[in-house]
C-alpha cells in the first residue's frame, strides 16, 4: 500500500461518528438508544453470516468470533502514518508498541492492585458523604467523582483542576457522536473545549518537566529508555486518550451495570449474599450491557472478514454490542447471569486491548458491590441514557439506599 493510500485510510477509519451514519437504523430514535439490541439483531439478519456490508462498501461485524478475528488480525487498523496528532493507542505497530510499553506501567495489574485499597476507602468516603433522607444519584453523586478522582491521580491532574479537565474532555467525546445527534452550537464547543485542554495540559506539562512527581505526565514529559523524547503534541493525545478511557467507560460500566442489577433482583441479590463474585459480575455486565458499542479498523491491504473480501481501505466496523450478544457464542444471549464464564469483547483484544482495562474493572468491582450492601434501590423514576453512540451510559441514576453503609 502506497503512504498516499494508508493516509488516506486513516483519514477515513477516523471519522468514528461518520459509520453510524451509514447504518440503516435511525439513531435520533429514542428506543434506540433506550435499548440498541434489538436494533442489532435486526441489523444482523441482515447479513449473510456474522458480516453485514453496507451498499457504500463498509463492513460491519455483528459476529462474536468474527469480531475476535479481526480485532487480532494485523491486516486490520488504523492506517495513519500521523503520531503527531493521533493517540498511542491509534497507531499501528511498531510504533503503537513502543509507545504503548512507555506508559504502560501505571496500568499494570500489580500498579493498579496496589491503588484498591485507596479506591475502596474513596467509594466508602463518597457512599458516607451522601444524604441518605433523598435519592443518590449513581452517576453524579458516586460513579464521576469516584472515576475522576481515580484516573485525574494516576495521571497527574491537581484537586483544583480536575473539574475543568473533564469538562473539556466530555465535551471532546461528544465530538465523535454522529451529527444528527448534535445541536448547531456542539462543534464550535467542542473546538472550545480541544483548545482548553490544550491549554491546561500544556501547563500541567511544563511544571512536570520542571518538577517531576512520578505521576503518568512525568513520565511521558522525561526522556525515555532510549534518550526519545515525546513531543507536546503526542503528550497531549496520550493523556486525552488516557483520561476519556479511564473516566468514560468507568462512570458508564457502573451506571449500566447497576441499573441492570436494579432489573433482575435476583442477580443483585446475588451479588449482595456473595460479593467474592463482583468480577465475574462485572465481566458479564461489560458483556450485557458494554459502556463502549463500537470499534473501528481499516484494511491495510486487502483481506478478509469472516470471509467476506475486504480490500485495502475498507472501514470496518466492529458492533461490539451485537458481537456479545450473539447467540453462536452466548446460551440465552439476552438474560443477565453474573455467573455465566467471561466471554466478552467490550475492552477490545489483541495488540489495542484497552490499557486501563484493569482499572476500570477494579472500579467497577467497588462500587457495584458497596452499592448492593447499602441496599440501594430503584425509585421508580424513569431513566434516560446520553445520546450518544460510540460510548453508552446513562444521564442519571437515582436510587435510594436502605441499608447501612
Amino acid at each position: 500500500m502506497t503512504t498516499d493510500q494508508r493516509q488516506q485510510t486513516g483519514t477515513t477509519v477516523g471519522v468514528a461518528h461518520d459509520f453510524w451514519d451509514r447504518l440503516p437504523l435511525d439513531v435520533r430514535d429514542p428506543a434506540f438508544h433506550a435499548d440498541p439490541y434489538p436494533f442489532y439483531e435486526r441489523l444482523r439478519a441482515r447479513g449473510d453470516g456474522p458480516v453485514v456490508r453496507l451498499p457504500d462498501g463498509v463492513l460491519v461485524v455483528t459476529g462474536h468470533q468474527a469480531c475476535l478475528d479481526a480485532l487480532g488480525d494485523d491486516h486490520l487498523g488504523f492506517g495513519t502514518l500521523d503520531t503527531e496528532t493521533r493517540s498511542f493507542l491509534m497507531v499501528d505497530p511498531p510504533e503503537h508498541r513502543r509507545l504503548r510499553t512507555r506508559v504502560a506501567g501505571p496500568f499494570a495489574a500489580r500498579a493498579v492492585e496496589r491503588l484498591r485499597p485507596a479506591i475502596e476507602h474513596r467509594a466508602a468516603e463518597l457512599l458516607a458523604g451522601v444524604d441518605r433522607a433523598s435519592d443518590v444519584d449513581v452517576i453524579a453523586d458516586l460513579a464521576e467523582p469516584l472515576a475522576l478522582d481515580v484516573i485525574c491521580a494516576l495521571v497527574g491532574v491537581p484537586p483544583g483542576e480536575r473539574e475543568e479537565w473533564v469538562d473539556a474532555l466530555s465535551w471532546m467525546v461528544t465530538g465523535f457522536d454522529p451529527q444528527a445527534l448534535r445541536d448547531p452550537g456542539t462543534d464550535a464547543k467542542v473546538t472550545s473545549s480541544r483548545l482548553d485542554f490544550a491549554r491546561h495540559l500544556r501547563s500541567l506539562a511544563e511544571r512536570r518537566r520542571a518538577a517531576p512527581a512520578g505521576d503518568f505526565v512525568s513520565a511521558l514529559v522525561a526522556p525515555g529508555p532510549d534518550g526519545s523524547v515525546l513531543t507536546l503534541e503526542q503528550v497531549m493525545t496520550a493523556v486525552a486518550q488516557v483520561v476519556i478511557a479511564g473516566f468514560e467507560p468507568t462512570v458508564n460500566l457502573v451506571g449500566n451495570g447497576f441499573h441492570a442489577l436494579l432489573n433482575h433482583p435476583g442477580q443483585l441479590d446475588h451479588l449482595r449474599r456473595h460479593p467474592r463474585d463482583a468480577p465475574a459480575a462485572v465481566e458479564e455486565l461489560l458483556r450485557y450491557d458494554p459502556p463502549i458499542q463500537l470499534l473501528t479498523r481499516v484494511a491495510l491491504r486487502d483481506t478478509a472478514v469472516a470471509g467476506v473480501p475486504a480490500p485495502a481501505g475498507t472501514v470496518v466496523g466492529l458492533l461490539v454490542g451485537a458481537a456479545n450478544r450473539d447467540p453462536a457464542a452466548h446460551d440465552r444471549p439476552d438474560r443477565l447471569d453474573i455467573t455465566r464464564p467471561r466471554r466478552h469483547l467490550s475492552l477490545g483484544w489483541g495488540e489495542h486491548f484497552c490499557l486501563g482495562a484493569r482499572l476500570v474493572r477494579v472500579q467497577a468491582e467497588i462500587m457495584l458491590t458497596a452499592l448492593a450492601h447499602c441496599g440501594a434501590v430503584a425509585t421508580g423514576e424513569p431513566v434516560r441514557h446520553k445520546p450518544t453512540m460510540i460510548s453508552r451510559g446513562l444521564e442519571r441514576l437515582p436510587v435510594v439506599l436502605t441499608a447501612g453503609s
